[in-house]
C-alpha cells in the first residue's frame, strides 16, 4: 500500500516537516505516484520506523479507509466534516488541503532560506572587505618589490576563498529564486481550486444534478 508523506507522518506519530526532512536526507525509499506526489510503501514505512502496536492500528484503520472517512490522518490533511465518498466536493476539497499542507512547507522551506540568505550576505560584505584588504596589500607589495613567497600562498589562498564564498552565495541564490518560483506556482494553484471549490459549494441540488 502506498502512502502519501502525511499519511506517513500521521501513522508514525511524527511531523510533517519532520517526515519530509528524513525524505529529504533519503532516510528511507520513496517514488512519484501518478498524480505528482510523492509516497512511501507501507513495508518501507515499518522497516524504517518498526512496527508497535500503534503504528499497525493505524495501518489497519487507513486500510479499512477508516482514517479517510473520520478525518484522522492528520488535523490540517482532512476536512473536520464527514464527506460523501467520491463526490466532486470531496474531491476539490481534499486537493485544495493537499495545496495548502504543500504551500505551508514550501513557506516553511522559504522562510529557512531567507535565514540562509541573510547568513550569506554577511559573508559576501566579510569577502568585499576582505577584498579590499588584499588590494591594499598589493599596492604595499608592489611599492616595496617585495617577492616573499610566504605573502604569496596567503594572497592565493585568500583569492581562492573569496571565489569559493562568491560561488556558494550564488548558488544559494539560485536556490532561493527557485523555491520562490515554486511556491508562486502552488499559490496560484491553491486560489484557483479555491474559487472552483467555492463555486461548486454556492450550486443547488438541481445544479449539481443536472451540471
Amino acid at each position: 500500500m502506498k502512502l502519501s508523506m502525511e499519511q506517513a507522518a500521521h501513522i508514525v506519530g511524527k511531523s510533517k516537516k519532520t517526515i519530509y526532512n528524513h525524505k529529504d536526507a533519503h532516510k528511507f525509499s520513496w517514488e512519484i505516484n501518478e498524480e505528482g506526489n510523492a509516497v512511501i510503501d507501507a513495508s518501507e514505512l515499518i522497516r524504517v520506523y518498526g512496527s508497535d502496536k500503534l503504528i499497525t492500528e493505524r495501518l489497519e484503520e487507513l486500510q479499512t479507509g477508516q482514517s479517510v472517512n473520520n478525518s484522522e490522518i492528520s488535523q490540517n490533511y482532512t476536512p473536520k466534516t464527514i464527506l460523501k465518498k467520491g463526490s466532486l466536493i470531496e474531491e476539490d476539497y481534499i486537493e485544495l488541503i493537499k495545496l495548502r499542507e504543500e504551500k505551508k512547507y514550501k513557506d516553511e522551506k522559504i522562510s529557512d532560506l531567507e535565514t540562509e540568505k541573510d547568513k550569506w550576505e554577511k559573508l559576501a560584505q566579510e569577502a568585499q572587505s576582505t577584498t579590499q584588504k588584499i588590494t591594499l596589500l598589493l599596492e604595499d607589495h608592489t611599492k616595496k618589490r617585495d617577492s616573499d613567497s610566504e605573502w604569496q600562498k596567503s594572497f592565493k589562498a585568500l583569492e581562492n576563498r573569496i571565489a569559493n564564498q562568491e560561488k556558494e552565495a550564488k548558488e544559494r541564490e539560485e536556490k532561493e529564486q527557485k523555491l520562490l518560483d515554486e511556491n508562486r506556482r502552488i499559490k496560484q494553484a491553491y486560489s484557483k481550486q479555491k474559487k472552483a471549490l467555492e463555486e461548486e459549494k454556492s450550486k443547488s441540488v438541481w445544479q449539481r444534478l443536472f451540471g
